[in-house]
């Protein structure tokens, strides 16, 4: 099936949406019945190598392949296909069922869970995060990337990266009002965070050993810090903020989805003024040779980390009825930020699970950085975009 993405250019105050179907590959060897015949067919054009994540644009990505490779894969693929009945590369397929995390994106892993309530294994202990200095002999690169939905185009664009089969007018989302307004007493915004031992590279690095560990317990340092950091500009802003602090995510992956959601919940129901959740994580982007990627940009002289919207549906199943309002809200916002810093946002990332975005009509995961970004890139970019979003909210009072 193919895949789809879009993509949305604003001309002359209008925008014109683009559609372009993208589904990612999953590149595995088949080890079946053709044994025989595949490693024939691998013999003969050694070194091919596996293709990347099929997200078009993504800037920097790294370029893999020849064109002996590109025919030594899609020989294995139309032969796996007709010896097993199905395709085995696609996200839907019996191996992406059965491997966990094989329906994430590649190097640009968004959220680590497969589904929404289910992840694939037990997080790593954390371990405290060595100095620049603390490197050892196999330690990898940290490379910094310009990651924004922009930085390939002389104009500006709102881009989709949909990972749906579901069909979007971004244009229709950018002109119709939210189905919520700001108005009224309490507190409208809860911050959580899923995987809250999310954490950063040490100030500085520029080299990363990686047998450790990229999680930590202390909310000074993790993705909490960085939620800490968004609820006081809308604090400031006037907007009551609540700050859900929990480790979900420790000391096992298993059931965060399901953690952080009965404390949205619960949350909810003793504040339902409560009309916006934000889910903050940081992203994980490692290339094929182990290389990190930190999505930054400059902004007043400091470096920022790029921040990307992912947009949950009910694409398999769950309830999610409104998830539409949750993606119109991230394109306003998109919008708005653009706006004001134009290299600050990533792609919006529509995808299949719910994320728990069935919780408000305001809901979404924001990634901040990735694990090559430093704390202060991740406090300064989400610091930037909460400014934007809260003056886009005061509005809605």
């Amino acid at each position: 099936m193919i895949a789809r993405n879009y993509k949305a250019e604003k001309k002359s105050g209008r925008y014109r949406a683009v559609v372009i179907d993208a589904k990612k590959l999953l590149r595995a060897a088949v080890l079946i019945l053709a044994a025989v015949i595949i490693g024939a067919v691998i013999a003969s054009a050694p070194g091919a190598q596996q293709g990347e994540a099929d997200i078009p644009e993504e800037p920097e990505t790294a370029q893999h392949g020849t064109a002996a490779a590109e025919h030594v894969l899609s020989s294995l693929k139309k032969l796996s296909v007709l010896i097993l009945g199905f395709d085995p590369y696609t996200a839907t397929g019996i191996v992406a069922a059965e491997a966990p995390g094989a329906d994430t994106v590649n190097s640009y892993a968004i959220v680590k869970e497969a589904a929404d309530n289910s992840e694939a294994s037990p997080s790593p202990p954390p371990t405290p995060a060595p100095s620049p200095q603390q490197y050892d002999e196999n330690s990898l690169e940290i490379r910094a990337i310009n990651a924004a939905q922009n930085a390939k185009s002389d104009s500006y664009q709102i881009r989709i990266g949909n990972q749906t089969s579901y069909g979007v007018d971004v244009n229709a989302l950018l002109a119709e009002p939210l189905d919520f307004d700001m108005s009224g007493d309490g507190p409208k915004i809860l911050i959580l965070h899923t995987h809250a031992t999310e954490a950063y590279s040490p100030e500085g690095a520029e080299r990363y050993n990686s047998g450790e560990s990229d999680r930590s317990m202390d909310t000074d340092e993790n993705v909490v810090a960085v939620g800490t950091a968004a609820a006081q500009v809308f604090e400031e802003h006037g907007i009551k903020t609540l700050h859900d602090t929990e480790l979900h995510d420790y000391p096992s992956f298993n059931g965060s989805y399901g953690h952080a959601l009965s404390s949205a919940e619960d949350y909810i129901a003793k504040y339902p003024s409560i009309r916006i959740v934000l889910d903050i994580h940081r992203d994980s982007i490692v290339y094929d040779d182990g290389t990190k990627a930190k999505p930054v940009t400059e902004i007043n002289g400091q470096n920022a980390a790029q921040l990307m919207f992912v947009v949950g549906t009910n694409e398999k199943g769950l309830y999610h009825p409104e998830w539409r309002e949750n993606l119109k809200f991230a394109v306003k916002l998109q919008d708005r930020i653009d706006g004001k810093y134009p290299e600050l946002m990533r792609y919006i990332n529509l995808r299949q699970e719910r994320f728990n975005g069935h919780t408000t009509k305001g809901s979404l995961i924001i990634e901040v950085g990735s694990s090559g970004n430093t704390l202060s890139e991740a406090k300064l970019g989400i610091t930037c975009a909460a400014e934007c979003i809260a003056e886009f909210l005061n509005e809605l009072k």
